[in-house]
């Protein structure tokens, strides 16, 4: 199981999200963020129809996560950057992290690796 971080552009991420979701990948959460990289230069950006100039040091940007079984990762980054580049540059970044399991918060299920559920025992 591996949590995959796809830092993108925001005019992108709607498209991306709506692909993955039909793709049958779901819990997919969507944060606002700021890139701060080391081109110095002025870039526009396009924010829900309308135009932006930024130092491209500070451009806004949308992290996109979701956790898929190990053998959908290629696919997944496959998607992600046919949907996010733009042959433009500074189009974002993919991160993948290993993850050994997730528990829900409501019902204490706790997901493997295999993306079986385990009830977990209260502690509290």
């Amino acid at each position: 199981m591996k949590l995959i971080r796809a830092i993108v552009r925001p005019e992108k991420a709607l498209e991306l999200k709506d692909l993955l979701s039909g793709s049958g990948y779901h819990g997919i959460s969507t944060t606002d963020c700021h890139g701060y990289g080391e081109s110095k230069k002025i870039v526009k950006q396009v924010y829900r129809g309308k135009v932006y100039e930024q130092r491209a040091d500070a451009v806004k940007r949308i992290e996109v996560e979701l956790v898929v079984p190990d053998d959908k990762v290629d696919n997944v980054i496959r998607t992600i950057r046919n949907v996010a580049v733009t042959n433009h540059g500074a189009d974002g970044r993919i991160y993948v992290f290993g993850m050994s399991d997730s528990v829900h918060i409501h019902s204490g299920g706790k997901h493997m690796g295999d993306y079986s559920e385990k009830e977990l025992k209260d502690e509290f």
